[in-house]
Parts: structure tokens; sequence; C-alpha cells
């Protein structure tokens, strides 16, 4: 191997950025990692982020900002040290830019990109650069804190979902997919512009990626999501051909007919050679990855199997060597990110030499990583 085989960037629930490198093709006995705070705040949690590089070299996380308030958090006594909910109309989400490769994040940088409504939970928010330079940033929307009265308002009208009493953010209904725009390399930002994905009726989630632009300036985005009669979720691709004004034709990735196996937050990548990739979050499973690929820009996916990465959520990217880098939040004791890599365009993962980039975690309610 190579003095440097691999260099990434990669970013975790917590607000972390990590930068490795492999010194031995990932052995972790040599790995130089180097931890700095992107953004902290006191008074909003600050989580999800998503990194690009932009054309002229500048380094923007984007990320979902909530109010800290007090109370034991959400999800029972498993997130007893939690004080912002994944459901709140306060949310918004922001960015920050690095001008050094991430060494330094300058905190006047910091940029409201779809500020809160105190109507609706502004949830991840996935950020791209097409070839035009436009820098896109795609989000969902949901009403959260419904009553009674709210449901019934909106009944008929959008996907109310199944109340779940053990969180404390009462009942939510799904509004649509949003999508803000800016052509100033993410100073300034237009109007959120509400989208969906015809002919399909899914409460959908744009997937851990934004837009993946084909040659022929074809827009494609990862989803998950549900129609109303399959509880569980599946994956799916839609494209756009308007730069992003409409979106359609969407094509199955991964889903079980039999309802038994729920699949969601799908990161995509396009490699060098054409191929699309995909990684898969799974529910009611055994807790690997699952992954996916197609050779015909997205129509049809083949391949669908169980990966040897345990995990959750996770973001790939190709290297300039021409791996693959996959990272994943790491769900059970010790909580934390792991990083795995492919050398054969993600036939194989070396598991062998998986990397622990963070074993610290407080809880399993972590990860969500981007490279």
């Amino acid at each position: 191997s190579t003095a440097r085989t691999a260099s990434a960037i990669s970013l975790a629930q917590s607000g972390l950025r990590t930068t490795f490198r492999a010194h031995s093709a990932g052995d972790r006995r040599n790995m130089d990692i180097k931890h700095i705070v992107i953004y902290k705040g006191t008074d909003h949690h600050s989580a999800f982020p998503e990194i690009i590089r932009l054309q002229n070299d500048e380094l923007l996380t984007v990320f979902r900002q909530a109010p800290v308030r007090a109370g034991t958090g959400v999800h029972r006594e498993r997130n007893a040290k939690v004080t912002h909910f994944h459901q709140d109309t306060s949310s918004r989400a922001a960015l920050v830019r690095s001008l050094d490769d991430g060494d330094t994040w300058d905190p006047t940088s910091f940029v409201i990109v779809d500020p809160a409504d105190g109507v609706q939970d502004h949830n991840m928010a996935m950020i791209s650069q097409v070839s035009s330079g436009e820098v896109i940033v795609n989000n969902m929307r949901l009403f959260s804190h419904l009553d009674e009265e709210g449901k019934s308002k909106l009944a008929g009208k959008r996907e109310v979902l199944p109340d779940r009493p053990e969180r404390p953010f009462d009942s939510m209904a799904f509004d649509s997919l949003y999508m803000m725009r800016s052509s100033d390399n993410g100073h300034t930002w237009g109007a959120p512009e509400a989208f969906g994905i015809s002919p399909m009726t899914y409460w959908s989630h744009t997937g851990k990626t934004g837009i993946v632009e084909l040659p022929d300036g074809t827009w494609l985005a990862p989803f998950h999501g549900h129609p109303a009669s399959d509880p569980k979720g599946r994956i799916f691709v839609a494209r756009s051909r308007d730069s992003g004004k409409t979106w359609g034709e969407p094509s199955t990735v991964a889903y079980d007919p039999d309802g038994r196996v729920g699949f969601g937050e799908p990161p995509l990548l396009r490699l060098k050679s054409g191929r699309l990739v995909t990684m898969i979050r799974t529910n009611e499973a055994d807790g690997f990855m699952y992954q996916a690929f197609s050779d015909d820009d997205g129509w049809t996916w083949q391949g669908l199997q169980r990966t040897p990465m345990w995990g959750h959520p996770c973001n790939v990217i190709e290297l300039r060597s021409g791996r693959i880098l996959c990272t994943y939040g790491y769900r059970r004791e010790p909580y934390g990110v792991r990083a795995c890599f492919s050398d054969d365009q993600g036939e194989t993962w070396d598991i062998g030499r998986e990397v622990v980039l963070r074993d610290d975690g407080q809880h399993l309610d972590l990860g969500y990583p981007a490279s």
C-alpha cells in the first residue's frame, strides 16, 4: 500500500468532524485521527450533517438544528440525556463553510438555509452542487404537535401518521418535500419550493445524499417511503429533466413483498464507471446494511444483498484511488461511528479492517455520518 491510501472527511450527529488517513489500507492501529468541532451552540442541538466540496474547493456542511428544551428527550429511556426532539416546529436547517479543507470552520459563515416557521418540523437536509454551479438543498417537512382538530383539518389532504404515544411530539402529518436553491455558493437562498413525485402518493424522505446529476443533465434523487397500503419502507429513485422543477419516473430499488423488512435512508453514489450504488438501512432485519446497484442510470436495480457492515445509517463516496468508503453509525455498545472500504466497486467490503472513528457515543440514537 502507499503511504496514504485514503483521505476523507466524516461527520457525526454530535457535530464533530473527523479527518482520517489510512497508512496501511485501513489498519486502525496506524490511523492518524484528528477531531475538530465544526459548529457548537448552547441554544440549539445541531445534528444530521451533510457535506460537499464546491466547485471553488470550499467545503459546506449543512445540518439540522432543534432548540434545546427541558425534559428527558425522546424514545423513552434510551435517550434520557437528550434534550432535543426529532420533530420540532422550531427546527431549521443551517450551514457553515470552511476555506481550508476543513481545518477551520468560520462561525461567521453561519447561514440559515430553511428558517423555522413554527408550524412544521424541518427534517434532515441534503446538499449538492450541480454542473451549472447551483447549490441545492432538499428536505422533508412534517406537521408536528397535532391535536385532534389539527388532524381533522389535514384528513384527506395529507397523510396523517399513526400516533406513537411514547414520543413527546404528539401526532404528525407528512406535508411535502422541499427544495432550496442558491446561485452564490450557499451565501443566500431562495424561498423553499414544495415538490412531489408524480404519480406516487408516498410518504417519502430524500435519501442520505442530495441530487446526483447524470452526464445528460438529468437529476436523480434517492428516496425512501411507503404507500398507504404498505407500512414497511421501500427505496426508490426518481428523476427530473427540468432542473428539479418536476419529478417522476420512479424506479423501485428495494422492497420486501412479504412486508417483513423495511428499507430506508439510502445514500446514492455514481461511480466513475457510471455504475450507481446505494447502501440501505433496514428495519425488522438483522442490523446489517443492504446494497444494490444499477448499470443503466437507475432504471433497473440488481444485486440486492446483505453487506458485512453492521450499523446504520450510512454514507458512501468514491475516493480518488477508486476505492469506495462507507461510513456508518454503530448503534450498539460501544456506540459510535465506523468506516469500511471496498476495492472492487462494492462487490466486497474489507470488514476485517473496519475503522473505528468514534466509540464514545452516549446512546444508540447516533451516526448520520457524511463524507
